[in-house]
């Protein structure tokens, strides 16, 4: 089967990669703003009979990403590609999975109701707390971990004794998981929230250990990690190293967490920080389904 990778510039790094190594066809996709602000796309190779991978990260401005990828994958299915397929390195408005109170958005629902042009869609480390899958909101959606990426990373950087920690309990399933895939202890702090960027976290013991590396999916405003970070020098740690999967970085998050300790991302988002790339992930995905 004829593959198309067609790449948005955030991601053009990584979809040059997996076009690579899948020895697909590659084309960056065109975008200018009309003078009223609409957004004009083109694909710069013909999509017809191929199967079109569009690899997007909705980041920073998701209202923005969202509209151009649906309008990528429109062109794609006018010119008669034969399968349309999103990999999403990060996607957002998934905070949201249920209707908290009366006449509240769920907005994972809603929003990934809109991609359904898509024959597949792929999202990298959704983040998931009340629903565990994302099959429950979307049939064509399906989970991509990078855990396995960063269990790899951490296993060729670091190689003093070292615990895991998640700095709260949603980040469990990442933490936790990393931690089996090296034969690491894990600790999982608890935390309670007041509001986007007010929090209380629970005292915890981390085992009196000198070198930590915290784990999160999400590294947004850091509010969260810096509570994490502070308890860990109270306690007497030393080398600590904060590693996150998307990068949002936020309000001065990178400066709020470097106070105290290391910081790396993944690539999902860019940033000066990404040092670990999902690439390999993806391809193996891609290689399976298409």
């Amino acid at each position: 089967m004829s593959v198309l990778i067609a790449a948005f510039p955030e991601t053009k790094e990584i979809a040059k990669k997996v076009a690579t190594s899948l020895k697909a066809h590659y084309t960056e996709i065109f975008i200018e703003d009309f003078p009223d602000s609409e957004f004009h796309l083109k694909l710069k190779k013909n999509p017809r009979n191929k199967t079109v991978v569009i690899i997007n990260s909705l980041s920073k401005e998701p209202d923005r990403k969202i509209i151009e990828t649906l309008l990528a994958a429109g062109i794609a299915k006018d010119y008669k590609a034969k399968k349309i397929i999103l990999v999403a390195t990060y996607f957002p408005y998934l905070r949201q999975d249920k209707h908290f109170t009366k006449y509240e958005s769920f907005s994972s629902k809603h929003i990934l109701e809109l991609f359904s042009i898509f024959d597949k869609v792929f999202i990298l480390d959704p983040h998931l707390h009340r629903i565990k899958n994302l099959q429950q909101l979307s049939k064509k959606a399906s989970h991509l971990s990078v855990n396995p990426v960063i269990a790899q990373y951490i296993k060729k950087r670091f190689k003093d004794n070292f615990l895991i920690v998640g700095p709260d309990e949603e980040s469990a399933q990442w933490s936790q998981k990393i931690a089996d895939m090296l034969g690491k202890k894990v600790v999982i702090l608890e935390k309670t929230r007041f509001g986007a960027e007010k929090i209380s976290q629970k005292e915890k013991p981390m085992e009196h250990a000198k070198n930590i590396i915290f784990i999160d999916d999400i590294i947004s405003t850091g509010r969260t990690l810096e509570g994490a970070l502070k308890m860990a020098k109270k306690q007497g740690a030393k080398k600590l190293v904060c590693i996150g999967i998307h990068g949002l970085l936020v309000k001065g998050a990178d400066k709020r967490i470097k106070k105290y300790a290391e910081l790396i991302t993944t690539n999902t988002i860019p940033n000066k920080y990404a040092k670990i790339d999902v690439s390999p992930a993806i391809i193996e995905a891609l290689r399976k389904y298409c």
